[in-house]
């Protein structure tokens, strides 16, 4: 007997925990999914913007200066206290290799296009 779309779903949603557990899967499908539409595009990379947010006594401002020197992306302090505010292009790779902190407790973020539509 077939599953139906949403036991699917709710099973591909687990997997994407499992894959990067600190990091919104809803934010990973719509990376992936970006990512392949612009597969054929001149900009292959989705216009992405999250939110960082560290376990409590971290120091931020290091990890600001360690996330512009080793990804170059533009950061500035978040709204809360021990959160970060990223924004680039990049693909699910950039995001994931990111997720390996063991400082980051979780990334939540939304993706585009960037392509003006």
């Amino acid at each position: 007997m077939p599953q139906n779309v949403e036991s699917i779903y709710d099973e591909y949603i687990a997997k994407l925990k499992q894959a990067i557990p600190n990091v919104d899967p809803n934010f990973i499908h719509r990376i992936m999914y970006l990512e392949r539409k612009l597969a054929n595009e001149d900009v292959s990379e989705p216009d992405v913007s999250a939110i960082i947010e560290y376990k409590s006594g971290v120091d931020v401002d290091m990890k600001v200066n360690g996330l512009r020197e080793k990804y170059s992306l533009e950061v500035e302090h978040g709204d809360q206290q021990n959160t970060l505010h990223v924004a680039s292009r990049m693909k699910i790779g950039k995001i994931r290799e990111i997720a390996f902190d063991r400082d980051i407790v979780k990334i939540t973020g939304k993706s585009d296009a960037g392509l003006g539509e």
